[in-house]
Protein backbone atom coordinates (compact mmCIF):
# COMPACT_ATOMS: atom_id res chain seq x y z
CA UNK A 1 0.00 0.00 0.00
CA UNK A 2 1.60 3.29 -1.33
CA UNK A 3 1.30 6.47 0.58
CA UNK A 4 -0.11 9.44 -1.12
CA UNK A 5 2.34 12.35 -1.05
CA UNK A 6 0.71 15.57 -0.03
CA UNK A 7 1.95 18.47 -2.06
CA UNK A 8 1.77 22.34 -0.87
CA UNK A 9 -1.73 23.65 -0.54
CA UNK A 10 -2.83 26.55 -2.55
CA UNK A 11 -3.43 29.98 -0.47
CA UNK A 12 -6.64 31.43 -0.31
CA UNK A 13 -5.57 34.81 -0.82
CA UNK A 14 -2.29 35.24 -2.62
CA UNK A 15 -0.10 38.17 -2.54
CA UNK A 16 -0.32 39.29 -5.96
CA UNK A 17 -4.15 39.11 -5.46
CA UNK A 18 -3.93 41.33 -2.39
CA UNK A 19 -1.24 43.98 -4.49
CA UNK A 20 -3.94 44.06 -7.20
CA UNK A 21 -6.67 44.61 -5.00
CA UNK A 22 -5.05 47.20 -3.09
CA UNK A 23 -3.87 49.23 -6.89
CA UNK A 24 -7.34 48.58 -8.08
CA UNK A 25 -8.71 50.20 -5.51
CA UNK A 26 -6.17 53.15 -5.34
CA UNK A 27 -6.54 53.46 -8.91
CA UNK A 28 -10.90 53.57 -8.71
CA UNK A 29 -10.12 56.61 -5.31
CA UNK A 30 -7.74 58.78 -7.90
CA UNK A 31 -10.28 58.31 -10.53
CA UNK A 32 -13.11 59.66 -8.57
CA UNK A 33 -10.57 62.43 -6.64
CA UNK A 34 -9.91 63.62 -10.78
CA UNK A 35 -13.69 63.16 -11.72
CA UNK A 36 -14.50 65.39 -8.55
CA UNK A 37 -11.71 68.02 -9.03
CA UNK A 38 -12.97 68.05 -12.78
CA UNK A 39 -16.55 69.12 -11.69
CA UNK A 40 -15.72 71.54 -9.48
CA UNK A 41 -13.23 73.27 -12.15
CA UNK A 42 -16.22 73.27 -14.50
CA UNK A 43 -18.51 74.71 -11.92
CA UNK A 44 -15.82 77.41 -11.19
CA UNK A 45 -15.03 77.83 -14.49
CA UNK A 46 -18.83 78.73 -15.55
CA UNK A 47 -19.64 80.64 -12.69
CA UNK A 48 -16.49 82.90 -13.44
CA UNK A 49 -17.92 83.35 -17.10
CA UNK A 50 -21.36 83.86 -15.60
CA UNK A 51 -19.63 87.00 -13.55
CA UNK A 52 -17.49 88.28 -16.45
CA UNK A 53 -20.54 88.13 -19.04
CA UNK A 54 -21.44 91.81 -18.51
CA UNK A 55 -17.73 93.20 -18.97
CA UNK A 56 -17.79 91.17 -22.02
CA UNK A 57 -20.86 92.78 -22.74
CA UNK A 58 -19.85 96.22 -22.54
CA UNK A 59 -16.30 95.46 -24.37
CA UNK A 60 -18.29 95.01 -27.17
CA UNK A 61 -19.02 98.42 -27.20
CA UNK A 62 -16.73 100.52 -28.80
CA UNK A 63 -16.48 103.60 -26.70
CA UNK A 64 -16.46 101.46 -23.86
CA UNK A 65 -13.68 99.72 -25.05
CA UNK A 66 -11.79 103.01 -26.21
CA UNK A 67 -12.29 104.45 -23.02
CA UNK A 68 -10.20 101.84 -21.00
CA UNK A 69 -7.29 102.76 -22.75
CA UNK A 70 -4.49 101.00 -20.74
CA UNK A 71 -7.08 98.34 -19.68
CA UNK A 72 -7.80 97.10 -22.95
CA UNK A 73 -5.83 94.35 -22.22
CA UNK A 74 -8.43 93.16 -19.61
CA UNK A 75 -11.52 93.00 -22.71
CA UNK A 76 -8.97 91.00 -24.80
CA UNK A 77 -8.32 88.62 -22.50
CA UNK A 78 -11.98 88.59 -21.92
CA UNK A 79 -12.94 87.81 -25.42
CA UNK A 80 -9.99 84.87 -25.73
CA UNK A 81 -11.45 83.27 -22.62
CA UNK A 82 -15.07 82.98 -23.78
CA UNK A 83 -14.29 82.17 -27.31
CA UNK A 84 -12.63 78.73 -25.68
CA UNK A 85 -14.04 75.53 -24.64
CA UNK A 86 -15.53 75.40 -20.75
CA UNK A 87 -14.58 71.42 -20.31
CA UNK A 88 -11.33 71.53 -22.10
CA UNK A 89 -10.25 74.52 -19.43
CA UNK A 90 -11.36 72.47 -16.67
CA UNK A 91 -9.59 69.65 -17.71
CA UNK A 92 -6.06 71.40 -18.43
CA UNK A 93 -6.90 72.43 -14.65
CA UNK A 94 -7.34 68.88 -13.48
CA UNK A 95 -3.97 67.98 -15.39
CA UNK A 96 -2.33 70.81 -14.56
CA UNK A 97 -3.23 69.62 -10.26
CA UNK A 98 -2.87 66.15 -10.79
CA UNK A 99 -0.19 64.34 -8.42
CA UNK A 100 0.32 60.86 -7.43
CA UNK A 101 0.69 61.63 -3.72
CA UNK A 102 -3.24 63.37 -3.70
CA UNK A 103 -3.96 67.01 -4.05
CA UNK A 104 -0.41 68.53 -3.30
CA UNK A 105 3.01 67.88 -4.95
CA UNK A 106 4.60 64.91 -4.15
CA UNK A 107 7.52 67.19 -3.33
CA UNK A 108 5.72 69.38 -0.82
CA UNK A 109 4.71 66.31 0.90
CA UNK A 110 8.54 65.24 1.24
CA UNK A 111 9.67 68.34 2.50
CA UNK A 112 7.04 68.56 4.92
CA UNK A 113 7.81 65.13 6.57
CA UNK A 114 11.69 65.23 6.30
CA UNK A 115 10.97 68.51 8.54
CA UNK A 116 9.03 67.01 10.51
CA UNK A 117 11.05 63.75 11.00
CA UNK A 118 14.42 66.18 11.37
CA UNK A 119 12.11 68.71 14.32
CA UNK A 120 10.05 67.24 16.95
CA UNK A 121 10.09 63.76 15.30
CA UNK A 122 13.76 63.22 15.42
CA UNK A 123 14.07 60.39 18.19
CA UNK A 124 11.10 58.70 16.16
CA UNK A 125 13.59 58.87 13.26
CA UNK A 126 16.32 57.46 14.79
CA UNK A 127 14.29 54.58 16.35
CA UNK A 128 13.10 53.73 13.15
CA UNK A 129 16.61 53.57 11.72
CA UNK A 130 17.82 51.47 14.33
CA UNK A 131 14.72 49.03 13.78
CA UNK A 132 15.35 49.35 9.88
CA UNK A 133 19.36 48.64 10.72
CA UNK A 134 18.63 45.55 13.50
CA UNK A 135 15.45 43.84 12.43
CA UNK A 136 16.63 42.39 9.18
CA UNK A 137 20.18 40.99 11.58
CA UNK A 138 17.71 39.68 13.72
CA UNK A 139 14.81 38.01 12.68
CA UNK A 140 16.82 36.16 9.49
CA UNK A 141 18.62 33.44 11.66
CA UNK A 142 14.85 32.49 12.76
CA UNK A 143 13.71 32.70 9.74
CA UNK A 144 16.48 30.56 8.15
CA UNK A 145 15.95 27.99 10.90
CA UNK A 146 11.93 27.58 10.12
CA UNK A 147 12.68 27.37 6.67
CA UNK A 148 15.26 24.52 6.98
CA UNK A 149 13.03 23.16 9.57
CA UNK A 150 10.35 22.84 6.76
CA UNK A 151 12.22 21.97 4.28
CA UNK A 152 13.29 18.94 6.25
CA UNK A 153 10.05 17.67 7.30
CA UNK A 154 9.23 17.87 3.50
CA UNK A 155 12.53 16.03 2.38
CA UNK A 156 11.60 13.37 5.36
CA UNK A 157 8.08 12.78 4.34
CA UNK A 158 8.68 12.51 0.64
CA UNK A 159 12.02 10.85 0.66
CA UNK A 160 13.06 9.05 4.00
CA UNK A 161 9.67 7.93 5.48
CA UNK A 162 6.76 6.88 2.73
CA UNK A 163 5.71 4.54 5.21
CA UNK A 164 5.72 6.36 7.92
CA UNK A 165 8.47 7.26 11.45
CA UNK A 166 7.76 4.09 13.15
CA UNK A 167 8.32 1.58 10.25
CA UNK A 168 11.73 3.15 10.39
CA UNK A 169 12.76 3.52 14.22
CA UNK A 170 13.42 0.08 14.99
CA UNK A 171 14.46 -1.37 11.35
CA UNK A 172 17.47 0.98 10.78
CA UNK A 173 20.66 -0.58 10.37
CA UNK A 174 22.72 1.10 12.68
CA UNK A 175 20.75 -0.41 15.46
CA UNK A 176 22.24 -3.64 15.00
CA UNK A 177 25.37 -2.41 15.66
CA UNK A 178 25.03 -0.93 19.15
CA UNK A 179 23.87 2.74 18.53
CA UNK A 180 21.13 4.24 21.10
CA UNK A 181 17.94 4.72 18.95
CA UNK A 182 17.94 8.67 20.87
CA UNK A 183 20.84 9.50 18.85
CA UNK A 184 19.33 8.18 15.80
CA UNK A 185 16.68 10.55 16.28
CA UNK A 186 18.24 13.82 16.69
Amino acid sequence: MQRKVLGPREPLVSAMSVVSLCFGLWLVCFLFSRMHILHVSYNNIMQQRDDESWLLQQCDQHEFYHNMKQHSALCDELKGKSKNVAMFDAMQHVVDNTYLCGYTPCHLMLEAVSAWMLGRGFFFSLALAVLVLLLPSLFMPIWRRNMNNMADKRMHQLYNTPYGTPHYQYSHPRLDMGYDSAQLME
